[in-house]
């Protein structure tokens, strides 16, 4: 019979699963954006911005130039997979404490 604590996870969990399903398009690595700033003889002359996402592939880093729309996409993409991961972890500790606290576990040894 499950305690009220597992029915309380559960409907955590489900809550966390719908969550889940509407996410939509989810991107991992970094966009930036950078100006870079020249001396000149009368102060500085500003170049960009210029537009970048890093991400690694196979162990390696990997950067790509972005136009302003594509920067804009993979930055929404990118804070709804770091929404992603935080949910997963959240719905493994659930899946710990359920699986603990709902079987029976091995008999401890008596000194």
């Amino acid at each position: 019979m499950p305690t009220p604590k597992t029915c309380d996870f559960k409907t955590e969990y489900r809550r966390l699963c719908r969550q889940l399903a509407v996410t939509e398009w989810i991107c991992q690595g970094s966009a930036i954006r950078r100006s870079y700033q020249r001396s000149v003889s009368k102060g500085f002359n500003t170049y960009g911005p210029y537009y970048s996402w890093t991400r690694k592939v196979a162990n390696k880093t990997q950067t790509m130039a972005l136009s302003l729309a594509q920067f804009r996409a993979l930055r929404s993409a990118i804070a709804k997979q770091r929404r992603v991961e935080r949910i997963l972890a959240r719905m493994h500790h659930i899946s710990e404490q359920v699986i603990f606290t709902a079987t029976q576990g091995v008999s401890k040894r008596k000194r």
